[in-house]
């Protein structure tokens, strides 16, 4: 994911930038979705979220408990083909794509998306930033994952004879001073597919993904910063492709030589 592969297994590719709430968002939404429309971004579609507070004092014993409700105004703006949008509510922007190219480019929509919101709201601070891909790696005919994948993401994959494969999992959490990256590998036996936190998924799959089935292997690979700081564009890109170049050596220590010569 750094050097550009010809044939890359990444499938689904997201990145978001929570900031300080914007309780009126709906006020501002118009003049946002105007100004990403004319950046490509016509499809629009609101959504109201219902979350429950659950912080909340002890009633009186002879009252009634009761959770308050708070409903939240979310909002998407797509492209024309559903391959790329922006994903908005009052204290959060991601922007997803299921036809990733490079992360400069990629970046740079983001920002430009981050600096409308910024312009519209005037936006004081940001408190996480993330990054995460999904890359789908397939065998070639007459390959194996293993051939594909480190030793240490395989478990107990072809390991105990007599039962078909339901699912194989691994997860490795590491960090430095300032980025976390999750890593995750999980092997099946399907097609294509999203991790259960990112259902129900509306965007447009790849066709070269869409006609994948068997065997296979999902690295889910997430990466973020989680500080506090006065809003700077500057400063975002840079935790941003921080973000970016740790992903891709952990993406790099999960595959194999031979699985890069194949994307390359």
């Amino acid at each position: 994911m750094g050097q550009k592969l010809k044939n890359a297994p990444v499938y689904f590719t997201i990145v978001q930038a929570r900031f300080n709430p914007i309780l009126a968002l709906e006020t501002y939404a118009p003049k946002i979705q105007e100004r990403l429309r004319k950046q490509e971004f016509p499809d629009v579609q609101r959504t109201v979220q219902s979350t429950f507070n659950l912080n909340i004092a002890s009633p009186p014993e002879d009252s009634p408990a009761e959770v308050p409700v708070e409903r939240l105004a979310r909002y998407t703006f797509y492209n024309i083909e559903r391959t790329a949008g922006f994903i908005l509510d009052n204290a959060a922007l991601s922007f997803q794509t299921t036809e990733y190219d490079l992360f400069a480019s990629f970046l740079a929509r983001f920002l430009k998306g981050l600096q409308i919101v910024h312009e519209v709201v005037d936006l004081s601070y940001t408190q996480r930033l993330g990054v995460r891909y999904l890359d789908a790696v397939f065998p070639r005919t007459d390959e194996a994952l293993s051939d594909y994948l480190n030793q240490s993401l395989l478990g107990l994959y072809g390991k105990i004879d007599g039962h078909q494969l339901v699912h194989a999992f691994s997860e490795t959490v590491s960090k430095t001073d300032a980025i976390k990256v999750v890593s995750r590998a999980i092997i099946r036996e399907s097609s294509v597919g999203f991790p259960p936190d990112l259902q129900p998924m509306t965007m447009t799959l790849a066709e070269r993904f869409r006609i994948l089935t068997g065997t296979h292997a999902i690295l889910d690979i997430d990466g973020s910063y989680e500080q506090r700081e006065r809003f700077d564009v500057d400063r975002i890109k840079k935790w941003l492709t921080t973000i970016h170049d740790d992903i891709t050596k952990a993406f790099k220590a999960s595959v194999t030589q031979h699985a890069l010569d194949v994307w390359s």
